[in-house]
């Protein structure tokens, strides 16, 4: 998933989502910078072979994405249910 691709700081191809529950997750992964949407099979392969051509551009999705996660995401949701 998108949250445990940041945790382990792995760049996101994210190539669907379903309409409503999965729609926000493609600006939070572009604009956090560690990852792309694209539809087009064709279009991903370049995305990717771009990716794997350059350390540079994956070392910065690599802090992008660690900066990005949130590992204690579901800890801090069930404290915060057992408090309603």
């Amino acid at each position: 998933t998108i949250a445990e691709a940041s945790i382990c700081g792995l760049p996101c191809m994210l190539s669907s989502y379903l309409p409503g529950q999965e729609e926000g997750n493609v600006p939070f992964v572009e604009e956090s910078g560690f990852g792309k949407y694209c539809g087009d099979p064709q279009g991903i392969a370049d995305t990717v072979t771009k990716w794997l051509a350059s350390p540079e551009i994956l070392d910065e999705m690599k802090q992008n994405a660690l900066k990005a996660a949130r590992p204690s995401a579901t800890i801090d949701i069930a404290r915060d249910l057992s408090e309603i």
